[in-house]
């Protein structure tokens, strides 16, 4: 199954009716499609870059979204664990 995620999915500084699907103790500010796609590579996703595209409740914003592929596992879980490598990613 294919999923698509949007920056604004895991953005601490965004609401939750601006897009942010996971809480803010667990979202990351701004982060970039760079970030996004390294960390669901590190986790063995695959993922496939879009950078003209736009969000559309920010439609004039080109954000980019990732789309991969996943298994059995729940769009919330992985938001969650890309935020997670970004976190450590960002220690760095």
């Amino acid at each position: 199954m294919e999923t698509i995620i949007w920056p604004a999915y895991i953005d601490s500084s965004k609401s939750r009716s601006d897009g942010r699907k996971i809480s803010k103790d667990d979202a990351i500010s701004h982060p970039k499609l760079t970030e996004i796609a390294r960390a669901a590579r590190k986790l063995g996703l695959s993922p496939k870059t879009e950078d003209d595209k736009s969000y559309p409740k920010f439609w004039w914003d080109d954000t980019g979204r990732i789309i991969i592929e996943r298994e059995e596992v729940s769009k919330n879980k992985i938001l969650v664990d890309i935020s997670q490598s970004i976190k450590s990613l960002r220690k760095r």
